[in-house]
């Protein structure tokens, strides 16, 4: 995880990967993408997503309510980056994360 590597040596304490999924999906997911500097968070219901205003009602394609995808730098509890992807990747990814850091 050399993306990884590069964040927490900006002097980030913690790496964490949510997704409106159960825990055995998140660690599935965690395993096979190599994953171990990551903590894959389970949102089973969805509650943190909503919580946070990023819920996505895809209920009209039988998906259900759903995350959006987004990038969060918290620092001591306070949101200091928030990037939100409608589609792709270009404010959520690793790389997108490293530049505000």
């Amino acid at each position: 995880m050399v993306q990884a590597d590069a964040i927490k040596a900006k002097g980030v304490d913690s790496i964490i990967c949510t997704s409106v999924n159960d825990a055995f999906v998140m660690d599935a997911w965690g395993k096979n993408q190599n994953a171990d500097e990551i903590i894959m968070l389970a949102d089973g219901i969805g509650n943190l997503a909503e919580a946070v205003g990023l819920e996505k009602d895809l209920t009209g394609a039988q998906f259900g309510v759903r995350s959006q995808r987004y990038a969060m730098i918290l620092n001591d509890g306070v949101v200091e980056y928030l990037g939100v992807d409608d589609k792709g990747v270009e404010k959520s990814s690793a790389e997108a994360i490293l530049a505000q850091l």
